[in-house]
């Protein structure tokens, strides 16, 4: 190859590193997405249109995982009572095990007029909370008490059945099966947010009562401590 045939190779190459680097750039800039909070972003007419990765908290009672696309509200993590701002998200993506009622969601997506966040993407974030099994009782002793115990609060301990680990809404969240060994289990029925601790084989403390069909309707989920 002549000096100018490589000069002429060596320069073609040269843009075509700067076309694909401003491509690059271009739908790099384009796809990213602006932090913003609750409070920030239905104060910002600007926002409308844009992509957008909002942090909040899952008002509860706000979604129902029947409703095809799925929508919920967030709102500001320190907005215990509810009367701040609140936007409905627009979900169409897969629902973590780990959502529900108070767990933290982080969503991108598209913001459109309304206050609406149309998502494909959330991820979950939710504390562990612990709790002593001491006062607790075993799958098997509540379930030999279940007809004095129907819509009684009371506390149960036990471990989390490998692969009964479900999104909430539907009839049963997970199983629990005996500590010490024994066969009996016991559905579980919760909508509000575990922590990604909660998962097969996982010693869990639960606070709730017996429906009159024998299901435990939860209402706080802990690791044993």
């Amino acid at each position: 190859m002549n000096k100018r045939a490589r000069n002429r190779l060596i320069g073609i190459s040269v843009i075509l590193l700067v076309v694909i680097a401003g491509a690059l750039l271009f739908f790099t800039q384009q796809g990213a997405a602006t932090n913003m909070t609750v409070a920030e972003i239905v104060k910002d007419p600007e926002a409308v249109g844009r992509r957008v990765e909002v942090t909040g908290t899952v008002v509860n009672g706000s979604w129902d995982k029947k409703t095809n696309p799925m929508t919920f509200k967030i709102r500001e993590a320190d907005d215990k009572k509810d009367v701040g701002p609140q936007i409905t998200v627009v979900y169409t993506g897969g629902l973590p095990q780990t959502f529900g009622d108070g767990v933290e969601a982080i969503v991108t997506g598209d913001y459109e007029q309304g206050e609406l966040l149309k998502s494909a993407s959330m991820i979950t974030k939710c504390p562990s909370k612990y709790e002593s099994s001491t006062d607790a009782y075993q799958v098997t002793q509540l379930k030999e008490r279940a007809e004095q115990m129907v819509n009684i609060p009371v506390k149960v301990a036990g471990v989390v059945k490998p692969g009964s680990l479900q999104p909430p809404g539907g009839a049963v969240r997970f199983i629990i099966l005996n500590a010490e060994g024994a066969s009996d289990e016991l559905n579980i029925k919760f909508d509000g947010a575990l922590s990604d601790e909660v998962k097969d084989d996982a010693k869990v403390v639960i606070t709730g009562e017996l429906d009159e069909n024998g299901a435990y309707i939860a209402t706080e989920v802990a690791l044993e401590k």
